[in-house]
C-alpha cells in the first residue's frame, strides 16, 4: 500500500546514474560541507537535475562552495537539498551498478534504488540552500593543473594554523608581478615561496586564498594534468574553473607580511646535497623525537654540525641518541645550528629536485633551501632553534 501511494505522487527529480559516478561527485563537493552545523541545510549537498540531462551537484558552507557538473539520464527536471553524510554513506555501499533518484515533490521525500536495494529519506526544500556567490571579474588569469597543483605542494605546509594570531597568515598569498606568479606562505617560524611564470598581462596584483580553499582543490587537481585552471578574482571572492569544477572561496582580508627583506639576507655559508639523502637520514632521526613520550618531545632539535664535506646530524631525547652523516658539498666557515625536525622534512618533502642547496650564515639566524640549480622557482626559509649543550 505505502509503495503504490508513493508512486501516485508527483515526481519533481528523477535520474538515473552509475554508483561510480555519484560517488565521485558525492565525494568532490563534501569537502565544502560542514560537518556540524547550527544549521541543518550546511550538512547538505544540493542535487540539481536539468531535464536536458546536465546534473551539477554543489557543497556551500559559506567559506567555500564546490559546484561539480556533469552528465546524467535525467527524466525529470528538479532541485533538491539532502543530508550530505546519510546520501553519501548510502550511495557508498550499493551495488556497483546504475543507480535510481526520485524526489516526491510534496514533501521532499528522496527515493534511492540500486538492484534489490530501496532507501526513502526526507530531503529539504533548495530553496533554502545558500546561493553560489557571485564573482565579478576585476582580474582573470589562467595557468595549468600541474603547475598549480606543484605550487600549492610546495606552500600549503607552512600556512599557519593559529586564527587568533594572525588570521591572513592562515592562507597563502598570491601575487602577480611582471608575468610572475608567486604563492607565499607563512606560520611565524617558516616561509614558503614557489614562483612560476604565467601567460598574463596583469601586474601588482594580490590577494589571500584560505588554506582550507587550497587543500581542497589540492585533493581534485590531477598531477601531470595539462587542462588549465581559470581563476578569476572580484573584491571578496575567488573562482577556480577547471573540467567539471567551479570553487568558490572567500578571500582574506588583512595585509600580508612583507617577507621581501627577508630574501636579501645575505648568507656565507653553501651546502649543497642530495635531497633525498638529506630528507632519509632526518626520517632516521625523528624516530627518537616521535617516540620520545616526554612534554617536550616536539621541542627537542635536531643538530645540524656542518663541515666541508659532510653534515653530521644529531639528537638526544629521552629514548636514546641517534648520529648520521650526510655528505655534501660545503663552503664558509664550519657550523653547528639546531632545527624543528618537522619544518626541515616537510620542506624537504616538498622539494622535487635531486639536489637542493642551504644557505645559512650564523647559528642564531635563519636557513635557506632553494634549487641547487641556481633559480628562485622555490625558497624555504626555517628559522633555526637555540641549542643547550
Amino acid at each position: 500500500m505505502f509503495k503504490k501511494i508513493i508512486h501516485e505522487r508527483k515526481i519533481k527529480l528523477k535520474l538515473i546514474c552509475h554508483k561510480q559516478q555519484l560517488l565521485k561527485i558525492i565525494n568532490t563537493v563534501q569537502k565544502a560541507v560542514s560537518a556540524k552545523s547550527i544549521m541543518p541545510i550546511l550538512e547538505c549537498i544540493k542535487i540539481d537535475a536539468n531535464a536536458n540531462g546536465k546534473l551539477t551537484v554543489y557543497g556551500n558552507n559559506l567559506d567555500i562552495c564546490i559546484e561539480y557538473n556533469d552528465i546524467a539520464n535525467i527524466s525529470e527536471g528538479g532541485q533538491i537539498a539532502i543530508s550530505s553524510k546519510m546520501f553519501g554513506e548510502i550511495i557508498r555501499r550499493l551495488p556497483d551498478t546504475d543507480v535510481t533518484i526520485s524526489v516526491n515533490e510534496e514533501n521532499n521525500v528522496m527515493t534511492i534504488k540500486c538492484g534489490k536495494s530501496e532507501f526513502n529519506i526526507q530531503g529539504l526544500s533548495s530553496i533554502e540552500y545558500p546561493a553560489v556567490p557571485d564573482v565579478s571579474e576585476i582580474y582573470k588569469f589562467s595557468l595549468k593543473q600541474s603547475v598549480l597543483k606543484k605550487m600549492i605542494r610546495k606552500t600549503i605546509f607552512s600556512v599557519s594554523q593559529n586564527e587568533a594570531r594572525k588570521p591572513v597568515l592562515t592562507g597563502a598569498l598570491f601575487e602577480i608581478e611582471s608575468g610572475v606568479l608567486s604563492v607565499v606562505t607563512t606560520d611565524g617560524y617558516r616561509l614558503s615561496i614557489c614562483k612560476e611564470v604565467v601567460d598574463t598581462s596583469l601586474n601588482s596584483v594580490k590577494f589571500i586564498v584560505p588554506g582550507l580553499t587550497l587543500r581542497e582543490i589540492f585533493k581534485v587537481l590531477e598531477d601531470g594534468e595539462e587542462k588549465n585552471v581559470n581563476v578569476i578574482i572580484s573584491e571578496r571572492h575567488a573562482l577556480f574553473e577547471f573540467e567539471n569544477y567551479k570553487v568558490v572561496s572567500r578571500l582574506l582580508e588583512g595585509e600580508f607580511i612583507n617577507y621581501k627583506p627577508v630574501l636579501m639576507t645575505p648568507n656565507s655559508i653553501f651546502v649543497t646535497c642530495e635531497t633525498s639523502a638529506l630528507s632519509e637520514s632526518l626520517e632516521r632521526a625523528s624516530l627518537l623525537i616521535n617516540d620520545d613520550i616526554t612534554s617536550k618531545a616536539e621541542k627537542v632539535p635536531v643538530r645540524l654540525n656542518i663541515t666541508c664535506d659532510k653534515i653530521e646530524i644529531t639528537c638526544m631525547t629521552g629514548k636514546g641518541k641517534v648520529y648520521d652523516i650526510v655528505d655534501v658539498k660545503a663552503s664558509g666557515d664550519d657550523l653547528e645550528i639546531g632545527f624543528n625536525h618537522r619544518y626541515l622534512l616537510d620542506a624537504l618533502r616538498a622539494c622535487e629536485d635531486d639536489e637542493i642547496k642551504l644557505e645559512f650564515s650564523n647559528p642564531r639566524s635563519s636557513c635557506f633551501i632553494r634549487s641547487a640549480k641556481g633559480d628562485d622557482s622555490f625558497t624555504f626559509m626555517i628559522l633555526p632553534v637555540r641549542l643547550y649543550n
